[in-house]
């Protein structure tokens, strides 16, 4: 199968949705409960993703995906403006799925570069995400300590930050 990253447009964005909900169900089973994983693929779960990826595109942001040979959507990035009010850095990585079937293919490494190159950057990890903590501390990224609990997850979130250009 061959990926390829490029930008969405507003009649992609459903098919990112949904994309995101499925990498949830594949890839954070044992991390959050099996219910969060369920809602996921609700309509206003879906809905309420694909209109927070809406207002970037109407703010003049970018939204990246993968898409296989027959355009499915099976990843989805994208980066803003730090939102935190004690922000590490200017940059956010906000957004980065990827369904099962993309991941170990190098896919990832070309999604996060398109996203946010070798700039210095931070996000928020979920804890326990093993997969995604050793995905992001291979591309420069550490924890600085930051935690605060998700709600409807009973779990925490993690603050990774790049604070180096590679």
């Amino acid at each position: 199968m061959a990926w390829r990253i490029r930008q969405a447009g507003y009649a992609d964005l459903e098919a990112a949705a949904r994309a995101k909900a499925l990498s949830w169900t594949e890839s954070l089973v044992g991390v959050v409960p099996d219910e969060a994983l369920r809602r996921q693929l609700e309509p206003q779960w879906l809905n309420r993703a694909a209109e927070q990826w809406r207002r970037v595109l109407d703010g003049g942001g970018y939204v990246w995906l993968v898409v296989d040979d027959d355009e499915e959507v099976v990843g989805v990035a994208h980066a803003s403006i730090g939102r935190d009010d004690d922000a590490p850095t200017p940059l956010e990585l906000v957004t980065m799925y990827l369904r099962q079937a993309a991941q170990g293919t190098g896919v990832a490494d070309a999604l996060l570069t398109m996203t946010i190159g070798d700039a210095q950057a931070y996000l928020w990890v979920l804890s326990g995400n093993v997969r995604a903590h050793a995905f992001y501390r291979r591309h420069g990224f550490t924890p600085d300590g930051v935690r605060v609990p998700v709600d409807g997850l009973g779990t925490t979130k993690e603050r990774w930050v790049r604070s180096k250009p590679l």
